[in-house]
């Protein structure tokens, strides 16, 4: 009876996966297989959330197209997925870095021990907000797999008290997270293998969604054309071969035409294929391309 209790209240993020039972007497490659399906399952989440996802994707465009800042808010693993996107999106869609914000609970010295302690602080949650500057022109992205993570919470009322535009991801229903945000973005991943283990499958979903929503911002905005990363800055090797790819996919020149413009563009992908494309020099490129709000697609 209390067994049956205990488990009808537990949330599905700390509920026990009944495949894990033995799980360990089996042979490794059965281990791995269901821990492999149980990872595709928790993606399969994110399909009944895309009305959601489109809706604060919406937002997000919004506040990217207008010089709005993006801020993310998490503790924990569900904080480490946030903070993946909010790194990524300068580098490989040309964000400007200078408007991404990252609240995690703990700071930058709490990401090599993970202590819990910091999840529980609602006063660093609104403190972190204050401090990142967001306001009513910006979004706040809060992630937590339990839909209830103190620090997190508090970063969302404070933003919500700003007039800032607010998303939330999380794995558990009619959480106080979805409950206090703008957009509400419900992840009903499975039980996880190891119950309790974010990490796994609900951390899975939470990136997919991050993906889902900064590639659809980032198609919008003109910054993925055709497949390619065209608002790259080709700062090292790899990306300068990556550029030099893209410049003569997109305009059929030849390998020395593409090196040439992106030297001279100092890597900027954008302003390199308008000069092959039209012929113009680094300026006017980089005044057409204002007149376009930076999208490349009118000049396609």
């Amino acid at each position: 009876m209390c067994s049956s209790f205990r488990k009808m209240t537990l949330p599905t993020t700390e509920d026990r996966d009944p495949q894990s039972i033995g799980l360990s007497t089996r042979p490794d490659e059965d281990v791995l297989a269901v821990i492999l399906q149980r990872q595709v399952d928790a993606l399969e989440a994110t399909r009944d959330a895309l009305p959601q996802i489109s809706a604060a994707a919406a937002s997000l465009h919004m506040a990217a197209d207008t010089g709005g800042k993006i801020g993310y808010a998490g503790a924990g693993s569900a904080g480490l997925m946030a903070l993946t996107d909010c790194l990524e999106l300068p580098g490989t869609f040309g964000f400007p870095a200078d408007r991404m914000r990252m609240l995690y609970a703990g700071g930058a010295e709490n990401l090599l021990n993970l202590a819990g302690v910091h999840e529980d602080d609602m006063e660093a949650g609104r403190k972190d907000f204050e401090d990142s500057g967001l306001g009513a022109e910006d979004v706040l992205i809060a992630v937590s797999a339990s839909g209830k993570t103190p620090y997190t919470l508090a970063a969302v009322q404070a933003a919500n008290s700003a007039g800032t535009v607010t998303i939330g991801i999380a794995n558990n229903a009619n959480t106080p997270l979805l409950h206090d945000v703008t957009h509400a973005i419900l992840l009903e991943t499975p039980p996880e293998i190891i119950a309790g283990s974010t990490r796994l499958g609900a951390a899975s979903a939470q990136k997919a969604a991050l993906n889902m929503m900064s590639t659809l911002v980032a198609l919008r905005l003109g910054h993925a054309v055709r497949g390619h990363m065209v608002n790259l800055v080709a700062d090292n090797d790899k990306l300068r071969q990556r550029a030099q790819r893209i410049l003569m996919d997109l305009t059929d020149c030849t390998p020395d035409a593409a090196a040439d413009a992106l030297h001279k563009a100092d890597g900027r992908v954008k302003t390199a294929i308008l000069m092959v494309l039209r012929g113009l020099d680094v300026d006017a490129a980089d005044a057409a391309l204002a007149r376009s709000d930076g999208n490349l697609r009118p000049f396609l």
